[in-house]
């Protein structure tokens, strides 16, 4: 990486270890590649000893406003997946942002020799089951939501947790029809039917098999895709209990103390 990219890294790193969030006006202008956004991705991964096992499954964040959208993705560092109920401190966190959405596992090892064989053409019959998350949603940079996208992209895609609910197997579903409530503290916050904003949250699946194997040689069977927000975004003011249910998927808690 050229000097520029290495203090981008530096920078989230230093956030990251201090728990201070890091000034992203430097970089308010500059145009970061795909290749440079994954890389550092990678590089900042290395340095904080979160780089998976290629072997090992790992959890990923998955976005795209669209369905004619190119998605986005961060592996989601191990550490900050919890089973639900997961209970996290709120203190941990720059800012509390909570996104109610559905998770895919994968059924078995894909590689490259698989892509070649387009399997990815019907992901379905790669993934065993699903079920319901609760992500976290946090900044490292100064400016948080309004911190450049190529910059949110590179810190884990602005995540801070997940919390995964149990799985079960994987079924058709109406995604139309598929409705979603948040509670907090017990409260109802929203009902949410086929509030996906691409419609079926499977759509991104193929990009992210093609993005994964060409990043990491292999995703692992176990390996989970979350595919973006039911809810939007959803702010707490600081500790609270938290519940996503989707029907007939299951449900989901976090706990902030």
């Amino acid at each position: 990486m050229n000097d520029t990219l290495q203090d981008i890294a530096a920078a989230l790193v230093a956030a990251r270890r201090s728990g201070i969030a890091a000034d992203d006006t430097p970089w308010h202008d500059m145009p970061l590649s795909s290749d440079e956004i994954y890389a550092l991705q990678d590089h900042v991964a290395v340095e904080l000893g979160w780089d998976a096992d290629p072997a090992a499954p790992s959890t990923w964040k998955g976005g795209g406003p669209t369905t004619t959208s190119v998605a986005t993705f961060a592996r989601i560092p191990a550490p900050f997946v919890r089973a639900s109920p997961g209970r996290l401190e709120a203190k941990d966190f720059h800012r509390l942002g909570i996104e109610i959405e559905v998770a895919f596992r994968l059924a078995r090892d894909v590689s490259a020799p698989d892509l070649a064989a387009r399997a990815v053409q019907a992901p379905e019959a790669l993934f065993d089951a699903m079920t319901v998350s609760i992500e976290l949603v946090d900044f490292r940079w100064q400016g948080a939501d309004k911190a450049p996208a190529p910059l949110r992209l590179v810190d884990a895609q602005s995540n801070g947790a997940l919390v995964i609910g149990e799985w079960v197997p994987i079924r058709p579903v109406d995604w139309a029809a598929q409705v979603a409530t948040l509670e907090v503290d017990g409260k109802p916050v929203g009902r949410y039917q086929g509030a996906h904003p691409c419609g079926d949250p499977m759509w991104m699946a193929p990009q992210w098999l093609q993005h994964a194997v060409a990043r990491h040689d292999q995703l692992a069977a176990g390996s989970v895709l979350t595919t973006g927000s039911w809810c939007g975004m959803v702010w707490l003011d600081g500790p609270a209990s938290v519940r996503a249910s989707f029907e007939g998927i299951g449900e989901a808690v976090l706990t902030l103390v």
